[in-house]
């Protein structure tokens, strides 16, 4: 089924793209989906550090 999600479109290293696949392997997720997780991680931490700061 289609998405509504929006997309965009990055350049990875061939090394970068060769650790994702296996990653992605290892933990039976798509590449797509490893990458939205990690980069969820990350933008949360930046969050929490943020808040940090501010206070």
């Amino acid at each position: 089924m289609p998405t509504r999600k929006p997309r965009t479109t990055i350049y990875l290293e061939p090394e970068l793209m060769q650790a994702l696949i296996q990653r992605a392997k290892a933990e039976k997720r798509t590449i797509s989906n490893l990458c939205n997780v990690l980069i969820e991680q990350v933008m949360t931490e930046w969050e929490s550090e943020r808040t940090k700061i501010k206070n």
